[in-house]
């Protein structure tokens, strides 16, 4: 029988697993998607909760579906001080940080390097990268202090061809090498820090992004394992199993993990591949020929 391919990655297993009974895990873009369901998943494994986002009113109807162990506070991942602030919040709240999920994340509209609005790219790695580095910057003390984990949610972006999606994907190639840094800047504290590599997901944001019409052939001109959404139950059950391992890595659905240590590999023929996919180049002009016509 073969071995099944474990959904999470890890090179070396620590012994001082983090038990979430009782500790405090600060989660943002919490108000849907990958962030709501790892508050209800780490909710039930006892922990308190601190739910960050940008609109208060969703994080409140979620903290009063979870219970007195979650509470809701605003704050922006292009702002610092708030964060700096919510990270405060949750400490005079709950006592401390053990966990931070830097999740918050915005998918810019699907273009070309030659067509994107320069103002819509610059957007994109002030939230996907710079959100993630003033997320983990301004929880920092804490997890330092409490020897915590932090998790970083990329995506198989960081080593998937990012046509039509470059500064998501360049975000995502970046804060893989920020958290790996981090990782090791942490080890002699005892804390650590781990990636998340989340293939595509059943959320709101993936499906409004595959609505659009030449991204929506960009996606059948890729095999369907590689395109097919999977629940966000799965990928935030993977990543609570990661958090209590202290993993460098989290990867799925299955087959991300192979891929990704795969990689040199797997990208030299992703990209030859779709150079030479006509399919992929149809709706690459499409894409910028819509733009051009919407500009006039």
């Amino acid at each position: 029988m073969a071995r099944q391919v474990p959904v999470v990655g890890a090179v070396f297993d620590r012994n001082d697993r983090i038990d979430l009974n009782g500790k405090v895990v600060f989660v943002t873009g919490a108000a849907r998607g990958i962030g709501a369901e790892i508050a209800r998943q780490a909710i039930a494994k006892g922990a308190c909760v601190a739910l960050v986002g940008r609109t208060l009113g969703p994080l409140e109807k979620l903290a009063a579906e979870l219970g007195d162990n979650a509470a809701a506070f605003k704050a922006d991942v292009a702002d610092y001080d708030a964060l700096a602030e919510a990270a405060e919040a949750t400490i005079e709240r709950f006592g401390g940080i053990d966990v931070v999920v830097a999740n918050a994340g915005i998918a810019p509209p699907p273009d070309t390097l030659l067509t994107i609005d320069p103002k819509e790219f610059e957007r994109g790695i002030d939230i996907d990268l710079m959100g993630q580095w003033r997320t983990i910057r301004a929880t920092l003390p804490s997890i330092v202090k409490r020897q915590g984990h932090v998790v970083v949610v990329s995506s198989i972006y960081a080593f998937f061809n990012g046509a039509l999606n470059s500064p998501y994907a360049a975000s995502k190639a970046a804060i893989e090498q920020l958290t790996r840094a981090l990782r090791v800047e942490l080890a002699h504290y005892g804390a650590t820090a781990g990636v998340v590599y989340p293939g595509f997901i059943q959320t709101d944001m993936a499906e409004q992004t595959f609505a659009i019409d030449h991204i929506d052939e960009a996606r059948k001109a890729l095999p369907a394992m590689f395109t097919d959404p999977i629940p966000v139950e799965d990928i935030v059950r993977a990543i609570i199993t990661g958090i209590e391992r202290r993993s460098p890595r989290v990867a799925a659905p299955w087959w991300v993990l192979p891929m990704l240590q795969l990689r040199g590999v797997v990208t030299n023929l992703m990209d030859e591949s779709m150079v030479h996919n006509a399919a992929l180049s149809k709706a690459i002009e499409r894409a910028e020929s819509k733009k051009q016509h919407d500009r006039g």
